[in-house]
């Protein structure tokens, strides 16, 4: 769950928005008298203040609005890592549908608002799904559309500069998707593992996923280390799912038994190392993937008696 720092509205494009005490938004058409609402799929834009952190770290001066966006979300909720689809709730009544992550900046027209602007890799664009008044303040959070909400973490240093495409996450989500669970997050790391843990930490952390699977980094290579960063942040340590894993996984290959993949709890979320492979990730996501409904509904709080 996050909160709402800011609302943000110009009457003319191209020029930058400025700070509201409150707005109204409308029903698939954005925020009520902003220059950039109307029909379609960028209605309005969100942008988080992790975001804006970036741009201050460069020693650019931010303020709300800067980057063009209507709406800047507290730090603590990462919103470029939300996937398309996924619909938030606003206030007490609002409801917009994430459609786009960042926009196509190749003509530098991002840049006639603040030079640096950082939106077009990290901003969030939105439909709105149910209208209403919304102010700062306000909380934000991911609707629950299925009964478990899942995130996946991809641990590889080539992906995660741009240099290798990424087959496993993406194979991970699929598979949630086809057995019923909500993904909402997606992202790639590098394996360091100061990194890993902090992603794992703000995750489980604004209660916006139930169970985060990682994929990659359980091996022997120095670089491994993916184990390291989970039970740096678990609080609770979940020994049966791995090695439940490198038991079932050890009937297809010996070499299952290298791997170091751990599972744990931080807060409410359950966090499991996949492998790195997209045999191998969505093999072993499948072996868990029977056991998970009822250990996340017991990590919820739904069931208080296990067993007869």
């Amino acid at each position: 769950m996050g909160t709402i720092e800011a609302v943000c509205t110009s009457k003319e494009r191209q020029t930058r928005k400025i700070s509201r005490d409150r707005v109204t938004l409308l029903k698939n058409h954005g925020i009520e008298e902003d220059a950039h609402a109307g029909a379609g799929p960028r209605q309005i834009s969100l942008l988080s203040q992790s975001s804006l952190a970036k741009m201050e770290a460069k020693g650019i001066d931010t303020a709300p609005g800067c980057c063009g966006e209507n709406i800047d979300i507290s730090a603590d909720f990462e919103l470029r890592t939300l996937l398309p689809g996924v619909v938030l709730e606003l206030g007490e009544e609002v409801q917009i549908r994430i459609t786009e992550i960042g926009k196509d900046n190749s003509d530098g027209h991002a840049d006639y608002v603040i030079e640096g602007n950082i939106f077009p890799n990290e901003g969030v664009f939105a439909e709105v799904q149910t209208g209403g008044g919304i102010q700062p303040g306000d909380c934000i959070r991911i609707r629950e559309d299925s009964q478990f909400r899942a995130g996946v973490l991809t641990i590889s240093d080539s992906t995660a500069v741009g240099e290798r495409e990424d087959f496993s996450g993406p194979a991970v989500i699929k598979l949630l998707k086809k057995n019923g669970y909500q993904a909402c997050r997606y992202d790639a790391v590098p394996d360091e593992i100061d990194v890993i843990s902090n992603r794992l930490k703000l995750w489980s952390e604004d209660s916006s996923i139930d169970v985060l699977f990682t994929t990659g980094g359980t091996g022997f290579s120095p670089r491994d280390v993916t184990p390291e960063a989970t039970c740096r942040i678990c609080e609770r340590n979940v020994p049966g799912i791995p090695e439940m894993i490198r038991l079932k996984s050890s009937e297809i290959t010996d070499s299952a038994w290298l791997s170091r993949a751990a599972a744990g709890i931080h807060w409410k979320t359950l966090i499991i190392n996949l492998p790195g492979s997209v045999k191998a990730a969505t093999e072993c996501a499948g072996f868990v993937l029977k056991i998970l409904p009822h250990a996340l509904n017991v990590l919820r709080g739904d069931v208080t008696r296990c067993g007869g």
